[in-house]
Formats: C-alpha cells, sequence, structure tokens
C-alpha cells in the first residue's frame, strides 16, 4: 500500500510513451472532438470491462459510464451548434445550459432548414422517422438527467432531494448501442452541415 510522497507529483511525464497522453492534442477538426471522442471511448471502454464481471462492479459502473455517455452527447452537439447555427457569435451563453434536449431540438431546427441537402437515400419517411426515434433517445434521457448532476452526486446542491430513490436497472449493452445510435446520426448531421457549408463558401465572391 502507497501513500501520497512530497517527492512525487501527480501529474508527470515519462520516458515510457506506452503510458504517456497528450492533451490539447492539435490533430482533432475541433477543440471540442477530442474531449467528445474521449468521453464516448471511455463509456465503451467501461462496458466492455464492467460486462466481464457482472456482479457488484456493473452497479457501481453505471453511474460513470452514463455520464461518460450523456457528457459526450452534450459536447458534441453543443460543438455542432457553435460551427453551423447562424445566431451563434462566440457568445457561448445560450449554451451553457446542460439539458440535452432542447440543445437538441435547437440542432434539430437547423436540420429541416437544411433537409434538402441532406443524403438523397435520407430524404423520405426512413430519415423522419430516425430524427423522431432521436428525438425521443433525448427526451429520454433529459428525463432522467437534465442537469448533467445525476450520475455525477446523489442528491441535489442543497441535499434536500435524491436524484434516484428508488432501484432502476439499467442494460448497459443496450445503453451503449443507443448511444452508438445517436453517435451515427449527430455524424451524418455533422458531416452533412459541413459539406453545405463547404460547397457554400466555395461558391461565395471573394471580398
Amino acid at each position: 500500500m502507497s501513500f501520497p510522497s512530497m517527492d512525487k507529483n501527480v501529474f508527470t511525464t515519462s520516458g515510457d510513451k506506452s503510458r504517456q497522453a497528450t492533451i490539447a492534442s492539435p490533430f482533432f477538426k475541433s477543440k471540442y472532438y477530442e474531449y467528445e471522442l474521449a468521453y464516448k471511448r471511455a463509456g465503451d471502454v467501461l462496458v466492455a470491462h464492467a460486462l466481464e464481471d457482472a456482479s457488484l462492479f456493473l452497479s457501481i459502473s453505471v453511474y460513470p459510464i452514463t455520464f461518460l455517455y450523456r457528457q459526450f452527447l452534450e459536447l458534441y452537439i453543443k460543438d455542432i451548434l457553435m460551427r453551423f447555427d447562424s445566431d451563434f457569435d462566440g457568445n457561448k451563453k445560450p449554451y451553457c445550459k446542460h439539458d440535452v434536449y432542447p440543445l437538441w431540438h435547437k440542432l434539430l431546427d437547423i436540420v429541416k432548414g437544411n433537409i434538402a441537402d441532406f443524403p438523397q437515400a435520407l430524404k423520405n419517411m426512413e430519415f423522419v422517422d430516425i430524427l423522431c426515434a432521436t428525438d425521443a433517445y433525448f427526451a429520454e434521457i433529459s428525463v432522467l438527467d437534465n442537469s448533467s448532476m445525476s450520475f455525477r452526486y446523489p442528491d441535489n446542491k442543497t441535499h434536500t432531494e435524491n436524484f434516484f430513490n428508488k432501484e432502476l436497472p439499467i442494460d448497459i449493452q443496450n445503453l451503449k448501442e443507443r448511444i452508438a445510435e445517436l453517435a451515427n446520426i449527430l455524424f451524418l448531421i455533422d458531416e452533412t452541415l459541413t459539406n453545405i457549408k463547404t460547397m457554400t463558401d466555395s461558391v461565395l465572391p471573394d471580398t
């Protein structure tokens, strides 16, 4: 058993690159992207490990797993909004809230405004069904945690109310699969809006 020692640092580098991570890597498309990727990947890894030990570890892992996935979704939606919302002027204040459902609806408004530019294969009722299902997923997440607090703490800031007062079984493999589906639709929206912006910028006259 080891204890803190004055000759050690919490954060340090080493000569072993297999152990060394890099913060603020310059290789990502946006400053938010590495965070989004990290939370999603960490959730996936934790699900895999939790399923290997389906005992007490499974139940205590659901808190960080759900937080990681929810944080990924919140950051990804905000990232897309800050790049493509015409009302965004660099002020992050409109996006300081944590409830993913209204954030999703703001993104959905942008999608609806550009619906004709989405891939031809999705310009049909199938795409509408996908958007409706996505809406239902985000509504469900919002009901369970609309403040990004429910899986970080057991009770509210004043300690007067518990977030969960009864047992709530959650299938974490199902959770992982549904989050993957949300990641897919958000990626599709992101890529489509990126292509629209690229084409729009290419036809604008030089000033």
